[in-house]
């Protein structure tokens, strides 16, 4: 399958497909028949508990009352449950929002459950007054209900139309889901009146199945905005009608090394950019970037405390500034930030509470801290402002288009000298110019006078570890003994500071020693830079161990070997995307132990991926008194496409299965 990546203006998606009309009737509700039960196990996917027969939607602009526009949304789904496993798929949740004067209202509804008793379908209806209505939030209200008359192998189904007054807001399809789905439609039916642009995604061809092509008139009265006059006309027309049909959609599933499903999930999304009234200019909806870094400056709940004077800072300030060393200075309010702030978690651009009150309370989530370090700097004048991001679980944002809410996260961009450091006040354990691995998901975007693009992406980075082991006899030959030295990546550096707030030294140790099959004795532990953030963790120890059996099996790498293959499936729908490049180093010296020979000793290898991606070496050197070896992983592509998996997996299975090769040792007698 190949990647859809289009994305299409309305007027553009109108004259790029030929109007074409295929046969492919709705499936009505209610019409459940014998024949819908003979199916047991689905081809599509033989181990789901359940199937999704037929999802199907549609979008219409209708009139209302106030001669303007609402959507109506109609949604028709049919569902075979197999598995007592997926009787959540009997639970229905549908939102539905309420401004101060307007709100959506839920129609029609219909529900059954059906199953198949003595060879005749027996349907049981939803009851009305089982629909419960729960209110969310301030502005959202869900209705709910439960199937009745649950059984495996029950076919469920449900339809509703819902009327919108947010004729702005079309709402997205998804043709996937976590079941297998036999047959899903999407029907939009829009005035060329609404400019839209279409944001398919996903590895289906998402291009409309049909396109018509239809006229009609309106008398619409638009009030206008702000200081724009009221206007009433007739609109006549042209309606595009576009209809999307996909059969045999696999089940969407979590996979390792995976960002987020909603970047590989087949959908299409709309976005309002204009209205394009007749014989006028288009009326522009959708900002340019620079109008809404503009709007954001002047935010309340943004930028709008940046470029005030905040003297309640000063007295802080005041400690931090080192006069004639600029970049000393940004190291000493990005640490008061880091050091002296609780971060609340992340939540959005947004601040929760004005900048004063994050300030004086001395916590918030971390764009408000990020944004408190922007303050600050710029306070002291120092060239920073904010950056905002979508983090590697939220999805990917849009590089072209303004869309605010593909976004859910601030950092702090900071220029000294012409050199751009990076900065996230948030985590406690990370050093200066250095980023959290889920920050790197493609551009991020200055919110400053000029809004351009900052490269944010994993293949740019690459994490180094080195380690050191040497094993030496004892000067009475009875133990082996030897160091163990290991330099840390800077990402694992930040994960292992983490993990050490809730342990100690002695705890990780411990768990080290108790790791090994065999009796050992650890002295001289140490961890190098743990408070030094901004330098490589250094693992260091001495161990001795003492052998005694006739034959040993060993293996030289002491628990730095991959055990198993991080790639488990079979095969994989989606590409591998990992949080950096590897380089990945292991040097052994061993001296042969007293009073034993070698019988067997691992031979040499050297494994290229894809030429240039990657190499494994397994590099072994021995005479007759000592060995040398050293183990070398590097991969210069953080991403991969599906197609490279099954390459990537052998590539690895070679890896796992020749770090676990042993040197054998037999005693000489």
């Amino acid at each position: 399958m190949m990647r859809c990546n289009l994305i299409l203006f309305f007027g553009v998606f109108i004259l790029s497909f030929n109007a074409k009309s295929q046969n492919h009737p709705n499936i009505k509700f209610g019409d459940v028949t014998a024949k819908d039960f003979e199916t047991k196990v689905y081809t599509i996917d033989s181990n789901a508990q359940a199937v999704i027969l037929y999802d199907y939607g549609s979008a219409d602009y209708v009139t209302n009352s106030d001669s303007w526009f609402d959507i109506s949304y109609t949604y028709h789904k049919r569902v075979r449950i197999l598995n007592k496993n997926a009787f959540d798929l009997a639970t229905i949740q549908i939102p539905l929002y309420k401004g101060e004067k307007t709100e959506e209202v839920l129609n029609k509804i219909e529900a059954s459950t059906y199953t198949m008793e003595n060879g005749v379908v027996n349907k049981v209806k939803l009851d009305k007054q089982s629909l419960f209505k729960d209110k969310v939030t301030k502005n959202y209200t869900v209705e709910k209900f439960t199937f009745p008359n649950l059984k495996e192998g029950c076919i469920i189904e449900y339809s509703y139309t819902i009327v919108s007054p947010r004729w702005r807001d079309l709402r997205s399809w998804y043709f996937q889901t976590s079941y297998p789905v036999l047959q899903s439609k999407y029907e939009v039916t829009i005035p060329q009146l609404f400019n839209f642009v279409f944001l398919p995604s996903g590895y289906f061809d998402l291009k409309p199945t049909n396109l018509n092509i239809d006229y009609k008139s309106y008398n619409l009265f638009d009030r206008g905005e702000g200081m724009e006059r009221s206007q009433s006309f007739v609109y006549k027309a042209t309606i595009v009608h576009s209809e999307w049909i996909i059969n045999n959609l696999p089940a969407i599933k979590k996979e390792k090394f995976l960002t987020t499903l909603e970047n590989h999930i087949s959908k299409i999304e709309f976005q309002i950019k204009s209205l394009d009234y007749p014989d006028q200019a288009p009326k522009p909806i959708l900002s340019t970037w620079d109008e809404l870094v503009k709007e954001l400056l002047k935010d309340e709940q943004f930028g709008a405390a940046l470029s005030e004077k905040n003297k309640w800072m000063d007295d802080d300030l005041e400690k931090l500034i080192i006069k004639n060393d600029t970049l000393a200075t940004a190291k000493n309010i990005f640490d008061f930030v880091k050091n002296n702030f609780v971060a609340t978690g992340f939540d959005g651009i947004y601040l929760n509470e004005n900048l004063k009150k994050t300030f004086q309370d001395k916590k918030g989530n971390a764009s408000e801290l990020n944004l408190v370090l922007v303050a600050l700097l710029k306070k002291a004048k120092i060239n920073a402002e904010p950056l905002i991001l979508s983090t590697r679980d939220n999805g990917l944002a849009y590089e072209m288009y303004p869309l605010i809410n593909k976004f859910n996260y601030v950092i702090t961009r900071v220029l000294i000298n012409e050199k751009e450091y990076l900065l996230d006040a948030s985590k406690k354990k990370i050093g200066f110019n250095h980023l959290p691995d889920y920050c790197y998901n493609g551009y991020a975007r200055i919110i400053g006078e000029r809004p351009y693009l900052v490269p944010l992406f994993s293949d740019s980075l690459k994490e180094k570890k080195t380690t050191n082991i040497n094993f030496y006899n004892s000067e009475d030959g009875k133990k082996i003994e030897g160091s163990f030295s290991s330099t840390l990546g800077h990402f694992e550096s930040f994960d292992f500071r983490e993990e050490m707030t809730n342990s100690s030294k002695e705890a990780y140790f411990k768990k080290i020693k108790n790791g090994f099959s065999y009796d050992i004795t650890l002295s001289n532990q140490s961890i190098d830079s743990l408070d030094k953030l901004d330098e490589r963790i250094a693992i260091k120890y001495d161990f001795a161990t003492a052998f005694t059996e006739d034959i040993i099996y060993f293996n030289p790498l002491f628990g730095e070997a991959y055990k198993t293959n991080p790639f488990t499936a079979a095969t994989r729908n989606y590409p591998v995307e990992m949080p950096y490049q590897t380089n990945e180093v292991i040097i052994v010296y061993m001296d042969i132990p007293k009073g034993y020979k070698v019988d067997e000793i691992p031979k040499s290898v050297r494994v290229k991926y894809n030429d240039e991606d990657g190499m494994f070496e397994y590099i072994v050197q021995a005479d007759a008194n000592s060995i040398q070896l050293r183990s070398k992983i590097t991969l210069n592509r953080a991403n991969f496409d599906p197609e490279e998996y099954q390459s990537l997996r052998d590539f690895f299975g070679q890896i796992v299965k020749k770090q676990s090769e042993q040197i054998v040792f037999k005693k000489i007698k």
